[in-house]
């Protein structure tokens, strides 16, 4: 809940039940973020993470998002984000307002 935004976004990528790296949504720059074309050129959790992971094989990503309330709320990945987080990521799992989804990457292959 210490995340300096209204909405708290957070990614964590893992390998093996293990968490490699934490992210947040940022207002700084990154040029993968101007190049996915991110409003403003500001990186998003998923991003952050990923910038700091420095395993590229069989990571999974989970995405949270909290309210000021500390509720979850709709964390998935973007329309700019999902695009490359279905080629990184073997797994992909985020928050709704009812729980924690699955994306269902047979979506992203053209197998469903």
């Amino acid at each position: 809940m210490e995340i300096p935004r209204r909405k708290k976004h957070c990614s964590i990528i893992m390998h093996k039940n293990k968490i490699l790296a934490v992210g947040i949504n940022r207002f700084k720059t990154h040029p993968l973020a101007v190049k996915h074309g991110y409003l403003f050129g500001e990186v998003h959790s998923e991003l952050d993470a990923f910038l700091k992971c420095d395993r590229r094989d069989g990571l999974e990503l989970w995405n949270f998002r909290f309210n000021s309330f500390g509720q979850m709320r709709i964390s998935r990945p973007c329309p700019k984000c999902m695009p490359w987080c279905g080629k990184v990521f073997d797994r992909i799992c985020y928050t709704m307002d009812d729980g924690i989804h699955e994306f269902d990457m047979n979506i992203m292959s053209g197998t469903a």
